[in-house]
C-alpha cells in the first residue's frame, strides 16, 4: 500500500501485485536504474522481459520504502 500510494503521488503507473515486489512505470529505466544505484538504492531493470519503461521493486519495510520513494522521486526528475 505505501509504495503504491507513492507512485499514485509521482503520477506514476504501477502494476498491482500481491507478492513481494511491484513493477513502476518510470519511463527511461535505465537511467531511473542508474541514479537509484548511485543513491545506494538497488532496484531491478525488467527490458528483458519485454518492458523497458518498467523497473521492479522489493516491496520492504515501511522505513526502507521511504527511502526508495524519496530517491525515486529525485532519480525521475533527473
Amino acid at each position: 500500500v505505501q509504495l503504491a500510494e507513492g507512485f499514485k503521488r509521482l503520477g506514476l503507473e504501477y502494476i498491482p501485485s500481491f507478492g513481494n515486489f511491484i513493477a513502476v512505470r518510470v519511463g527511461n529505466a535505465a537511467s531511473v536504474y542508474r541514479a537509484m544505484l548511485e543513491e545506494g538504492v538497488i532496484v531491478r531493470p525488467i527490458a528483458g522481459y519485454g518492458m523497458p519503461e518498467h523497473l521492479r521493486v522489493t516491496v520492504g519495510k515501511p522505513e526502507k520504502n521511504t527511502r526508495f520513494l524519496a530517491a525515486l522521486a529525485r532519480a525521475i526528475r533527473k
